[in-house]
């Protein structure tokens, strides 16, 4: 025995001699050396328990100096026995276990907005030997440990990266609608990029040579999520036509409306890591809200540190799951309980006997004195029941007193039979909020603010009770906002082009973006452009009192959306695009098939999360840190020598060489449409704002284009100026960013609005922007000064006695408890946070009503539908290209109804039920669709919810190209087979083939199948969930123009031939509900209005001019 075991150590040394010739290996962060090894062979009694079959200490990654080459072993090596087995594979040991040379390529994911950071890790070893980049693979991808916000960490839908780059349903080259087919009839030709551009480019060219106001007003750029920072605003600017589309108000616009009102700005930016108390309003961070894994650490680490976490959700939901105190309120109260805890903060002590409210933070920092001297809006208030009387006196202890007075009815009675929230659980909640002290950390988003009416201002009253507690300082723990903490250069790369200079202010308003019903609209109302497109009475009426609205697009562009599935009443955005007449020319920049896909002229695949270039940067934290998405075969390649034919098109050529696919990036695509095909002569003055200052003949590079931008960026410039691995470089900026994938700026920036003005050389720095500092100027204690690049002149500051400050964004400089401008703009009763407490307020106050509230429920069968709540590991729209994500999103979407209403109405698990949906405004039916229910105790009774992030549906399983191989799949692993019909006023759904089948008839035609050899271990058929967007009308806020997700919905068991996944609308009821929301609930401009909206009140996107600004109509 004891010669058999020397026998077998002797081979085991003699096996490892071949693979450790003098070379060290990395193998998942353990060294193997020669100088290791020698030992060993010295010591042959230690080799057990010195050399193991796996390493003593994991790393997660290399160190940075070694991302361009890295050598380990696939982690199923190491389970099966690592290095043990056979060795390392070589020449001279074919058997052994193959270590694999890495190239890790930084990049940032795409799959949600908290952009975390990833590094693609490239098989470069095959390259190296046969020059074929064919031969590179990513063979995963990973987090970035140099990535500030995210740490190295990422969920699945960062890993699942690889598998949408792979897709076996990939679009792999342009498509074309073929000549003489319609819209949505799934006919399709291959075209090339050159062919595309050059269409697009005329159509565009033509149109712009018009010169008119209606041709600025008819070409829109409608952007999902965008992922990026600024750079689709410039390509839209640069054309000078206010055509920038968001799809914000089916996102979030509500929250920021209410953000605006109070601060000046566009949401708040929370320090998670250090608060004590986690406050959230519906269901952020491990559900539904911004940040997602990148937040949900930070709140893991204070709750490691003994923060609490409450949730307010009707819904049991993956946070209040977890929560030390879950309120299960009724949607769209939120706001009465707000106003309940700042009653208590008002009119409560502590329990030493002091005033719970922070009163040098309330005194200082909000325009309380704005309201106070304003009599004639105090004495409106009191005619409005808001208040009771008119304070005498104008100081800081009567405005408190006022205070006490007119929250006084938010009582404990009231609140607990307006939520639907047990009197106890108010105690407990209030307990913990006042425990936390000034640590309260929020981010008021997504359900409870753009799910209703009135949603805006749920945002703005929480804010004001973290106000009252001094959270809103800025301050550790606590909660500032997004201005401070994010910096947008991807858009600013001005300095690498012949002019020099970004693209001038628009100077036109359309009216398809942002409607005279809605001045007060944070966003475009996008949602509604069929509408707009489709009434003909709407259009001819403000026509003949003198504006200028389009009866048609003549290019539209939705660049990676998919309004037709997303949006509320869909069947009317399939209706619009299949008309020619309405939207002349469209295409959409997709690298995936969609349901809205197959109504455009042209898909355009450009590139997913390692495949394009981008600069992005979100406020996860108190600091500015950005990172750098990029192609990451691109970069690969090029690091080994590999250089494109034309630099101009780099990523396009990296990608079809390694055989990815005729696969593109906006970057470079609309650099190249601009200078060669929308504007070659130069002659509509956009040429010069793409042309690169170094060859003007074409358009700028890569490289060229964000030097420049992260040279705007002062401590990442001056660190690669400096860092002797950059500094002599010809584009040192660009090029350590594609090293590193990331940069911070700066870090623990706290009280930022609290910063003192400081003049340096002549410049002043305040927002990450420059300023002249021989301009400033002072006015009622407002700070202004000049671009120091530009005339504008903008507000910068507050001077606080003898300092000045940079302040909030808002005209005051400080949060506005009193939002003065709301009264000139018709709206003064909503001016100071305030929730209608009487019925008679209801009744007059509906714009803070939600259409969901409990007074609308009349039968034993109505119910309140949540609906935006978000699977956390489904990608919006986005999911359906990714087979793991697809996988655990299966059966996810059924209809949660409370276990004591599915008693009393006879509804069993699994049940199929059929959900109607009815409008509070018009009293319209809108349709139904069918469901299953899932009876459960983790939601309030009276309300139902089901994510409206499912439900996908495709009418063809694949389509035919004449002279490619196979035909191409449609969204094979993650939507059914359904069939639709459409008469203009009904239109129905139903399905007709699960996922498997539909996959496993044309098995041949899946691509990439190395890395989809698992397909047929599907097992899901996509069957559980329903379109329900198509039903759900449009719901237009009358104040923030958001859509308003949740619905009134009656329920019954479906009948014996309803299928779930059955969808029936009657869209003509649809457009009428719209009607009967935007004509009883808003407040138009009319011939009194000389602006089209509040100057402070900014447009996102662009600056405007004057001109653009203006209104005028007759009567």
């Amino acid at each position: 025995m004891v010669s058999h075991s020397h026998e077998t150590k002797k081979t085991f040394f003699e096996s490892r001699r071949t693979f450790l010739k003098g070379s060290a290996y990395g193998v998942a962060g353990a060294g193997l050396a020669k100088g290791i090894f020698t030992a060993i062979v010295a010591t042959p009694a230690q080799a057990e328990t010195k050399f193991t079959p796996t390493p003593k200490k994991l790393d997660f990654y290399p160190p940075h100096a070694q991302w361009d080459s890295f050598t380990e072993l696939d982690g199923t090596d190491w389970k099966r026995g690592g290095t043990l087995r056979n060795g390392v594979q070589s020449e001279e040991n074919p058997e052994g276990i193959k270590a694999s040379e890495y190239m890790l390529v930084p990049t940032i994911c795409n799959n949600c907005e908290a952009l975390c950071g990833l590094t693609a890790w490239i098989e470069i070893g095959d390259y190296k030997k046969s020059k074929d980049p064919k031969d590179l693979k990513v063979k995963k991808y990973m987090g970035n440990p140099l990535h500030y916000g995210s740490r190295g960490r990422n969920c699945a839908k960062g890993y699942a990266t690889k598998s949408q780059m792979y897709d076996p349903d990939r679009i792999p080259f342009p498509l074309k609608r073929a000549s003489g087919s319609k819209r949505g009839e799934g006919k399709w030709v291959r075209t090339s990029w050159d062919e595309a551009m050059g269409t697009i480019g005329k159509k565009i060219h033509d149109t712009l040579k018009k010169g008119d106001e209606i041709s600025k007003k008819s070409i829109v750029y409608h952007v999902g999520r965008p992922n990026e920072s600024g750079f689709g605003h410039r390509v839209i600017a640069s054309l000078g036509v206010d055509g920038y589309s968001s799809h914000t108000n089916i996102c979030s616009a509500g929250a920021r409306a209410g953000t605006h009102q109070y601060a000046g700005t566009d949401r708040n930016s929370t320090d998670w890591a250090n608060s004590k108390l986690i406050f959230l309003q519906s269901s952020h961070a491990a559900d539904a809200g911004h940040y997602f894994q990148a937040a949900a650490g930070l709140i893991a680490d204070a709750r490691k540190k003994g923060a609490k976490l409450v949730v307010l959700d009707p819904r049991m939901s993956n946070s209040a799951g977890m929560a030390d105190l879950w309120v299960p309120i009724w949607p769209g109260t939120e706001a009465a309980l707000y106003l309940h805890l700042a009653n208590r903060i008002f009119n409560e002590k502590d329990k030493n006997g002091e005033d719970l409210v922070k009163h040098e933070f309330v005194k200082e920092w909000t325009n309380w004195d704005v309201l106070m001297k304003d009599k004639a809006h105090l004495e409106f208030m009191k005619s409005e029941g808001i208040i009771s009387e008119v304070p005498v006196g104008e100081s800081y202890e009567d405005f408190i007193e006022l205070m006490k007075k007119m929250y006084a009815p938010f009582t404990l009675e009231f609140t607990a039979k307006e939520c639907r929230v047990e009197k106890r659980t108010l105690e407990k909640l209030f307990e913990m909020f006042i425990d936390a002290e000034d640590k309260v950390a929020s981010f008021f988003w997504r359900a409870g603010t753009v799910g209703h009416r009135g949603g805006w201002m749920n945002t703005k009253s929480g804010f004001f009770l973290l106000t009252l507690r001094g959270s809103m300082a800025g301050d550790k723990g606590g909660v500032s906002f997004v201005d401070w903490h994010e910096v947008a250069v991807n858009g600013k790369g001005d300095d690498a082009t012949v002019a020099g200079k970004k693209p001038p202010k628009i100077d036109v308003w359309n009216e398809l973006e942002y409607p005279p019903e809605m001045p007060l609209c944070t966003y475009d109302p996008s949602y509604l452009l069929p509408h707009y497109l489709m009434d003909d009475e709407w259009r001819d009426k403000w026509n003949a009192r003198g504006l200028k609205i389009p009866s048609k697009l003549a290019v539209y562009m939705p660049r990676v959306y998919n309004p037709v599935w997303i949006n509320p009443d869909g069947f009317r955005w399939i209706e619009c695009m299949k008309r020619e007449d309405k939207m002349e020319l469209t295409f959409n920049l997709s690298p995936t098939w969609s349901e809205t896909n197959w109504y455009c002229d042209y898909i355009l695949p450009v590139g997913l999360s390692g495949e394009r270039h981008d600069q992005h940067s979100e406020p996860i934290k108190p600091a500015v840190f950005i990172g750098f998405r990029q192609p990451v075969l691109r970069v690969a390649l090029e690091k080994m020598g590999w250089k494109p034919k034309d630099p101009t098109r780099g990523t396009l050529e990296a990608h079809m060489a390694s055989g990815l696919g005729e696969i593109w990036e906006e970057v470079e695509f609309w650099a190249n449409m601009m200078v060669h095909h929308i504007d070659k002569d130069g002659s509509l003055g956009i040429r010069d704002h793409w042309a690169s200052k170094v060859d003007p003949t074409r358009c700028v590079t890569i490289p060229e284009w964000y030097d420049a931008a992260f040279g705007k960026m002062h401590n990442l410039a001056h660190e690669a100026k400096h860092n002797p691995k950059y500094a002599h470089s010809k584009y040192p900026n660009y090029e350590m960013m594609r090293d590193m994938g990331t940069w911070l700026e700066e870090k623990d920036v706290y009280k930022p609005h609290a910063r003192e003005l400081v003049a340096h050389e002549g410049v002043i720095h305040a927002l990450h922007t420059k300023f002249d500092a021989t301009t400033l100027k002072v006015e009622n204690n407002i700070v202004s000064a000049k671009l120091l690049d530009g005339d504008d002149v903008k507000k910068i500051g507050l001077k606080m006695g003898d300092k000045m400050v940079e302040g909030f964004r808002t005209p005051s400089r400080k949060l506005e408890v009193f939002a003065q401008f709301m009264k000139d703009w018709k709206w003064a009763e909503y001016a100071v946070p305030f929730y209608p407490v009487t019925p008679a307020q209801k009744e007059k106050m509906i714009h803070l009503i939600s259409q969901v509230h409990h007074q609308y429920m009349v039968k034993e069968n109505d119910f309140a539908l949540n609906t935006i709540y978000r699977l956390s590991y489904n990608i919006h729209t986005r999911s359906v290209n990714s087979k793991h994500l697809m996988e655990i999103s299966q059966n996810h979407n059924p209809i949660w109804i409370a276990t004591k209403d599915a008693t009393r109405l006879g509804i069993k698990r699994e049940d199929k039920i059929k959900v109607t949906i009815n409008d509070s405004v018009s009293g319209l039916v809108s349709g139904y669709f069918i469901a299953m229910a899932v009876p459960t105790e983790g939601i309030l009774p009276g309300t139902l919810a089901c994510s409206h992030h499912a439900g996908r549906w495709k009418l063809k399983n694949s389509v035919e190209i004449e002279g490619f191989a196979q035909p191409l799949g449609v969204m094979g692993v993650g939507s059914p087979l359904y069939e639709m019909t459409m008469d203009g006023k009904i239109g129905t759904l139903k399905p007709k083939q699960g996922i498997i089948d539909g996959m496993m008839e044309r098995k041949d035609s899946w691509q990439f199948k190395e890395f989809n050899k698992d397909l047929d271990n599907i097992w899901w058929d996509g069957l559980s969930g329903a379109w329900q967007n198509a039903v759900a009308p449009a719901q237009p806020d009358p104040i923030a123009g958001n859509h308003a997700w949740h619905q009134k919905v009656s329920i019954e068991l479906a009948g014996e031939n309803d299928t779930i996944g059955d969808v029936y609308v009657n869209y003509e009821n649809n457009l009428k509900v719209y009607q009967a929301w935007r004509d009883k609930l808003t407040r138009p401009l009319t011939s009194a209005d000389t602006l089209r909206r509040p100057r402070h009140y900014k447009r996102p996107a662009w600056g405007m001019t004057d001109n653009a600004y203006s209104f005028k109509v007759t009567d």
